[in-house]
């Protein structure tokens, strides 16, 4: 499976590359983009490397798409965005993103995952897609919630990251329950 372009607005959602190699080491050596992440920041650029082939395995496998955001006309990664732990048996996935700070707080997130959201029902035909956020992360907490995701649960010391147990808020967004046209 190829990734495919998408586009929302001001938003484009395409493949990551080897165009993208900086923009990559510049998102995740940065400490407020990992804070709540399993990954420690990176502190050499094969690291943004490695994770261009760590996403194109994912792909070649069936079990992860990641796509780069970017901002119409400017085509830099400012953020990635994407689905792992695809189970097409039981029709359900998981949501990850992320986004360098100067650009939170501006929508760019929630309308790239509004539409991202939209393949995954429309395109994919999948029933449920998941994301686990950490309680202590609001800004996530916020936006699962303004996209329609509902907390199912709390999974308590759920990840070992960075030395310590974490606990994780477990929410899903089912299809019969997502709204196409919502507005933000």
């Amino acid at each position: 499976m190829e990734i495919p372009t998408l586009t929302t607005g001001d938003i484009s959602l395409r493949a990551i590359d080897e165009r993208d190699i900086a923009a990559l080491f510049s998102l995740f050596s940065h400490e407020k983009v990992v804070r709540f992440m399993d990954i420690e920041r990176f502190a050499n650029v094969s690291e943004a490397v490695q994770l261009i082939s760590f996403f194109r395995e994912k792909l070649a496998s069936g079990e992860g798409m990641r796509w780069a955001v970017t901002i119409n006309g400017r085509n830099e990664l400012i953020g990635t965005c994407g689905f792992h732990h695809i189970n097409r048996t039981h029709y359900k996935m998981e949501l990850g993103y992320d986004l360098l700070p100067a650009y939170w707080g501006k929508g760019i997130m929630t309308d790239s995952i509004h539409r991202l959201l939209q393949f995954g029902f429309e395109d994919m035909q999948i029933n449920r897609i998941e994301a686990y956020v950490d309680p202590a992360n609001l800004n996530s907490c916020r936006l699962l919630q303004r996209l329609g995701f509902e907390q199912e649960g709390l999974m308590k010391e759920a990840f070992y990251q960075k030395g310590i147990f974490v606990d994780a808020l477990v929410t899903s967004l089912l299809q019969k329950n997502y709204k196409y046209d919502m507005q933000f």
